[in-house]
């Protein structure tokens, strides 16, 4: 068919395309499989794939239903031909696979999951600007198993097509964007409290760019920003540990943005390189190259990466007896892996080739993870990967992560003269390496090791309160336009972060005094404890965590209680402490309450042992009581660690007896535990005093405080009498509900 011919329907899907792009509510990924669907009205193929550039990368961002499953494989932009067409910015067509040219060999990769074997390639870059500016945003990649399947005239038309699809694309990109800021507007414009305001920012942030590293700094310490720090308020890290942690501002990444006061990307943090942005109104962002002395990237997003003792590997068969893939297995235990344990994962391996290799022909991620899980079952373990051989029996070529526990991209590749899982897949045998630090190929595949990063300041008018920190395990990930998109952000964070601040600062003035610096130093920690909970609920992992070790479920579901209480308690000083009017509250209820959130029964190390009246007694008290009490037993078991017997009472003393006073109802909690010296008595319920007997125990010195403020509030008294080696006594007196 002519060019000719082919014009109405070319016009007509570029009208489509940019029609499509301005429509409310745009899905982007759809929208670029739509870009290929469309792509097959010009040029029939047969498998094809749309790749968007991400820095020195390309991501794929859509492919035919054969290859949904390499969707978010990335490749270094040099080596793929894609990639090639890119740089080049002009067309690549090989009419003939089997004799394309050396210099695309060396980066052609094969279509993995078709069993029909293709013959022809046609990349199509996606091509923005003009002259000078002109630049590939990203490239179609179409294939056919016949020789020669696209014409002259097709290539034309797709590279029509191409130009309009990138413009629409750009388009449909900058509406999602300007969309998600909107939203996060909003959002932000409804927070008030700062955890939740830092935690928002940075998952939009990674929302907007597709990365999955991150954390947000405050500055502390005056307006020399020379002499000042940065303290990591919230981070994606896990476990997040360094949450506090300071940085000289000059030792940073993130401290050359602040001195810039423009985004900052570091495309390589090994070097001392790194780019200044300024961003342009309808217009590309203009790069500065500047160097430093020395790099300044500070290792704190890297996962934690635990210490790994033994590697087991072994290959996959094809039912034609080709080695086609390896299943490789980590393990931190101190004895590694056993001859048992090895000899089931190998017979796994050879059992399971064919099972692999229907999966890969499939793109079938779920079946190649349950492959996966049923070899670490084996292993007793939770580290491992499924590689694909893409090479041959000499050792040359790559190996292609196919499913992993790590953090690395699918498609990740690993050189099969470089690793212990190559060894296995070259020798085509079973290959065990008991001790990982004696062996040179090994790699710490299994963890992040970041590569690039992004830094943005966050300012808002001519105060400077942060940065935005954002990493990525590939080389060369963030773009000038990554930059200049979350500038945007980053200034509607500055505003919320200030209004925070400042609206803390006001509550804190009217709570005034001790209050407002425990509001202050707590709630922060608190707020960032419920995230990481949230954080680590989402991850994939969880479920299998739990099912594996179910007390780390029932640690979690405390944890979560107490932050609730926690947050619970700092509302109650937010609110100034105030004597609200106390409310009838059953004592029996609040008491089996605080028995029920401290975990303790008859039966444990600690046990309580209650003593209450068999009819309903309620006191005046308020939603705190159960706290209150859970607070006194929480704090005698700490004073028994080696176990006792907590003994919870309760009794009426009736008004007659004493004249016109009202009817009054005493608590006593007394303990078996260490007791308290004479000369702490008198300071008990000071701020900062603590009682408990280990000296290694969390303590704040509040919660006595606390407890008597409450007790006060509701009208009550508490006194407390104890003997060294004996135990402690708290006697709580509350007024009861007419």
């Amino acid at each position: 068919m002519s060019n000719d011919a082919q014009l109405p329907t070319l016009i007509r899907t570029a009208r489509d395309l940019l029609r499509d792009a301005m429509r409310p509510g745009i899905d982007l990924d759809a929208f670029l499989a739509e870009v290929l669907r469309r792509t097959r009205d010009l040029a029939p193929f047969d498998v094809g794939w749309l790749l968007l550039r991400e820095g020195d990368r390309v991501r794929i961002r859509a492919a035919d239903a054969a290859h949904a499953g390499d969707v978010g494989m990335t490749f270094p932009i040099a080596d793929c031909v894609s990639g090639q067409s890119m740089l080049l910015r002009a067309p690549i067509f090989i009419p003939d696979l089997a004799e394309m040219p050396a210099d695309l060999r060396r980066v052609y990769k094969p279509s993995r999951s078709t069993a029909q074997l293709m013959r022809s390639e046609l990349v199509v870059p996606l091509l923005i600007g003009e002259g000078e500016s002109e630049r590939a945003i990203g490239a179609l990649n179409i294939e056919s198993p016949e020789r020669g399947a696209f014409a002259a005239e097709q290539i034309e038309l797709l590279r029509l097509l191409a130009d309009h699809a990138a413009l629409a694309i750009e388009l449909a990109r900058s509406r999602e964007e300007a969309a998600a800021l909107s939203a996060i507007s909003l959002q932000l414009a409804r927070e008030t409290e700062l955890g939740d305001i830092v935690r928002t920012v940075l998952e939009r942030a990674l929302g907007l760019v597709g990365g999955r590293f991150g954390q947000i700094l405050l500055t502390e310490g005056g307006p020399d920003l020379g002499g000042g720090d940065l303290v990591v308020h919230y981070t994606t890290n896990v476990p997040p540990r360094e949450l506090g942690l300071r940085f000289g501002i000059r030792d940073s990444v993130s401290g050359l943005a602040l001195q810039a006061r423009k985004p900052v990307i570091v495309p390589d943090v090994e070097k001392p390189d790194y780019w200044v942005i300024t961003a342009q109104r309808n217009a590309a962002p203009r790069i500065a190259v500047m160097t430093t002395d020395r790099p300044r990237y500070q290792r704190v997003l890297e996962r934690e990466k635990e210490r790994i003792r033994a590697e087991f590997a072994a290959p996959f068969f094809s039912p034609a007896g080709a080695a086609v893939g390896v299943l490789n297995v980590e393990t931190p235990r101190e004895e590694g892996f056993t001859d048992a344990q090895r000899g089931r994962l190998a017979n796994l391996a050879r059992l399971r080739g064919e099972y692999f290799c229907d999966a890969l022909a499939r793109g079938d991620s779920a079946a190649l993870r349950t492959l996966l899980d049923e070899a670490l079952a084996i292993g007793g373990t939770t580290f491992g990967q499924l590689l694909e051989i893409d090479g041959d029996s000499a050792g040359n070529g790559d190996l292609v992560i196919v499913a992993t526990t790590g953090g690395e991209p699918i498609g990740t590749r690993v050189a099969l003269s470089d690793s212990v899982s190559g060894e296995a897949a070259t020798l085509g045998e079973p290959h065990y390496v008991p001790d990982v630090d004696r062996d040179a190929r090994y790699h710490r595949y299994l963890g992040e090791e970041m590569k690039s990063e992004l830094a943005v300041p966050l300012i808002a008018g001519e105060t400077v309160l942060g940065v935005l920190n954002l990493e990525s395990p590939a080389p060369g990930f963030f773009t000038p336009e990554h930059a200049q998109t979350l500038l945007a952000l980053a200034g509607q964070a500055a505003v919320a972060i200030e209004r925070a601040r400042r609206f803390e600062v006001e509550r804190l003035a009217a709570i005034g005094g001790l209050a407002g610096d425990i509001v202050h130093r707590l709630n922060n920690p608190v707020g960032a404890l419920s995230g990481w909970v949230e954080m680590l609920k989402r991850k994939d992992f969880y479920a299998e965590m739990i099912a594996a070790y179910p007390y780390v479920g029932q640690f979690i579901g405390r944890l979560e209680r107490d932050l609730t209480r926690s947050k619970s308690i700092i509302q109650e000083l937010r609110a100034e402490l105030k004597r609200r009017a106390p409310a009838p509250v059953l004592l029996q209820s609040a008491v089996a309450e605080a028995i029920l959130r401290a975990g303790m029964g008859p039966d444990g190390p600690v046990r309580v042992n209650a003593l209450l009246p068999g009819e309903p007694v309620h006191v005046l008290a308020g939603p705190s009581l159960p706290g209150i009490i859970w607070n006194l037993l929480d704090n005698a078991a700490k004073a028994m660690p080696a176990g006792g017997t907590i003994t919870v009472r309760a009794q009426r003393e009736l008004g007659a007896a004493r004249g016109p006073a009202p009817d009054r109802v005493t608590l006593e909690i007394e303990d078996e535990g260490v007791g308290i010296e004479p000369w702490r008595l008198a300071s008990i319920f000071e701020p900062a005093a603590s009682t408990t007997a280990n000296s290694y125990a969390p303590t704040h010195g509040l919660g006595l405080w606390w407890t008597k403020g409450q007790v006060e509030s509701f009208g009550g008294t508490i006194d407390v009498t104890s003997e060294p080696g004996k135990g402690t006594r708290f006697k709580l007196v509350f007024r009861t509900a007419a």
